[in-house]
């Protein structure tokens, strides 16, 4: 049924554009032979472009690890105690409170911030915990949309939760303390993680997206109405950058909300930034948002940190992968607990 079995696809599907990868495997050590950008907010589909990738032929489906970024996942960081996972509705309770959604509705996990174990497993005091998941509907609907499509999943996981990992593993492998602010900007939210030498150490979601620029767009350039300045804003033929802090105001505000939070808590400085989800068509967002924060872009080498992964990049793939929205897709391919835990053995 399926082609091209002796090659492997990873996918993250990081909003209008997915970022694929053709790979001799999928555990390491593998080679990755080939990337692309596919760009469906201009009309790709898909399975068509994932096909080409794989070297399948006529119309046969296709098999890939997928990362997805479901609207209402649920990505935070919140304090368990342990010695209440034997009471029945403990965790219900505190998903409700500290998250404020309905556990009954999700499908949810208990993880470490720091290397992803099980934290539900857990014994001893109160401990920081990252509640991660998504509502099970929507993640049905999600794979059930890319099953329609042709495309049928070897694995499938939230990519924040992938970036996220892969942040903290990168940081680690290449002995970087400065602590790393990570941003996923969609359209109406961005989700605004601080990783330190603790792994995942602030979490909270903004309602502020870029949707919420474009009336400021309209304002700005004196543009009829806000579908004209949408399309203006969306469309690479303008230069907004000098505009830049003036459209982010609200949104550094926040920001520099959570950035002083943390610095006062614990005596460091965010230095650094790492937009893993943005728009390809806005990316001069994470420069613009670094300037005014006083930071400096962080710059993934992917292939000094695959290499430490025993994942190897052809030639084309070194020198085709640029910038950060490439890091949700490296995360996936990456695996990082294992090798954590052999360490500590």
């Amino acid at each position: 049924m399926f082609g091209a079995k002796s090659k492997t696809l990873f996918v993250d599907m990081a909003g209008p554009s997915a970022y694929a990868a053709r790979t001799s495997g999928l555990k390491a050590p593998f080679l990755v032979e080939a990337v692309e950008e596919i760009r469906l907010d201009e009309g790709t589909e898909l399975v068509d472009a994932l096909r080409r990738l794989a070297g399948v032929k006529g119309n046969m489906p296709v098999q890939a690890a997928f990362s997805l970024y479901p609207a209402q996942r649920v990505v935070a960081v919140t304090t368990v105690d342990p010695k209440r996972f034997s009471e029945e509705n403990y965790l219900s309770e505190l998903v409700r409170e500290s998250v404020k959604v309905d556990a009954s509705k999700y499908s949810l996990h208990l993880v470490s911030p720091s290397d992803g174990s099980d934290v539900a497993q857990a014994k001893g005091p109160a401990r920081e915990a990252l509640v991660c998941g998504a509502p099970t509907e929507q993640l049905i609907g999600l794979q059930d949309d890319l099953v329609e499509k042709g495309c049928f999943p070897l694995r499938l996981e939230i990519g924040t939760v992938a970036s996220l990992g892969g942040l903290i593993d990168y940081l680690r492998a290449t002995d970087t303390k400065t602590p790393t602010l990570m941003l996923e900007i969609g359209r109406e939210t961005t989700a605004v993680f601080i990783v330190g030498s603790n792994g995942v150490e602030i979490s909270r979601m903004v309602q502020f997206g870029i949707e919420a620029m474009i009336p400021q767009v309209q304002k700005e350039l004196a543009l009829k109405d806000e579908e004209a300045a949408r399309k203006l804003f969306y469309s690479n033929s303008f230069d907004f950058t000098g505009l830049g802090a003036q459209l982010t105001k609200r949104l550094v505000r926040e920001l520099q909300a959570s950035i002083g939070f943390y610095e006062v808590q614990t005596g460091l400085s965010v230095n650094q930034l790492c937009c893993t989800l943005i728009p390809s068509k806005v990316a001069w967002l994470e420069k613009t948002l670094a300037d005014v924060l006083g930071m400096r872009s962080f710059a993934a080498d992917y292939e000094t940190w695959m290499t430490k992964q025993e994942i190897e990049l052809a030639a084309d793939v070194r020198s085709t992968v640029r910038g950060n929205a490439w890091m949700g897709l490296f995360s996936l391919m990456a695996q990082y607990r294992d090798a954590q835990n052999e360490a500590a053995a």
